[in-house]
């Protein structure tokens, strides 16, 4: 067998390795997810209950209810936890839909794991071994170190550069998801400045409360999507080399902040215009994040290029 054929073998079977090893890695960290996710419906469960207790306590008699009701504290406390238990609501919903999708994500991972078979790759990828140790030994000993070198960077950055395209491909979706929820929130708002300003009444009331409703769903899109694109990117930054990085650390906060102060049923359009500028920025965060991976994927491109000039010349030698 030629050295190119055994090399192709080669590549054939380290592929095969590489997805089984990454999806691995990502079943791995999809289980982390569920866990932190749980983590946060549980914390927030917990503080919801509090608020309604004091809400419960803020309706029995009291001396001090009774000066509040003199006041009107009262009433700015109630709708001050009235508020802070609809976004508690807001996040539990979101976080259980995450699990759900994360929980799909893990099933379709195990399915494919089942499908590779690593003990019988592995001992093909030693037979090839094997071969391509005698075809050196017989054909090129003087360059074989050098050869067996460029063999493993070649495999490497063709991996790199795939891992980079499902990254790209992974941010592009999320993009578009991003765009959904932008304009979704840009309809809400219209709809909070008509009810806000103009007297909209109950007609407007209803309007802006059923585009928040589709907002979130089209929010909670864009929330996977960016988790699916963080995932995506940390295999990127696995099989990065110290000369072809690619930052991704901008996006590990960022299930922690993005629905920290959205919107809910009660809410005004100061925090829908709040909403709409997170979504912004995210959004300017995946633009450069894909560009940074363009870049990457040009320079990966062009060292494989490098790769197979020099395997060249040392056959044509």
């Amino acid at each position: 067998m030629e050295w190119k054929q055994l090399q192709k073998e080669q590549e054939k079977i380290h592929t095969q390795l590489r997805k089984a090893a990454r999806l691995n890695e990502q079943g791995q960290l999809i289980d982390k997810q569920i866990e932190h996710t749980q983590q946060e419906i549980d914390k927030h469960f917990s503080t919801l209950n509090q608020i309604r207790s004091k809400l419960h306590k803020l309706e029995g008699f009291s001396f001090m209810n009774m000066i509040r009701t003199w006041t009107g504290q009262q009433d700015e406390l109630r709708a001050e936890k009235i508020d802070k238990a609809a976004v508690l609501e807001l996040k539990i919903k979101e976080a259980k839909k995450i699990q759900t999708d994360l929980s799909e994500d893990k099933v379709q991972i195990t399915q494919k794991l089942a499908h590779i078979n690593t003990i019988a790759l592995q001992d093909e990828l030693r037979e090839i071994h094997a071969k391509q140790k005698v075809y050196l030994q017989i054909h090129n000993p003087a360059q074989a170190e050098r050869l067996e070198h460029l063999a493993q960077e070649k495999m490497h950055t063709k991996q790199l550069i795939t891992e980079i395209q499902e990254a790209e491909g992974a941010g592009e979706v999320a993009l578009t998801k991003l765009g959904q929820a932008a304009a979704s929130l840009h309809s809400a708002n219209e709809y909070s400045t008509w009810d806000t300003f103009f007297g909209g009444g109950v007609i407007a009331t209803h309007l802006k409360h059923g585009a928040l409703d589709q907002s979130e769903n089209y929010i909670h899109s864009a929330q996977i999507a960016l988790q699916r694109f963080y995932n995506e990117l940390l295999d990127v930054h696995e099989m990065s080399t110290k000369t072809l990085q690619v930052e991704t650390d901008g996006f590990v906060k960022f299930a922690d902040y993005f629905f920290d102060d959205l919107f809910s049923a009660w809410s005004v359009h100061s925090k829908i215009s709040t909403a709409r500028e997170q979504v912004s920025r995210v959004q300017d965060d995946v633009h450069n994040t894909i560009w940074r991976l363009q870049d990457k994927h040009n320079k990966a491109a062009n060292y494989l290029q490098t790769i197979e000039q020099e395997q060249g010349a040392i056959f044509n030698a």
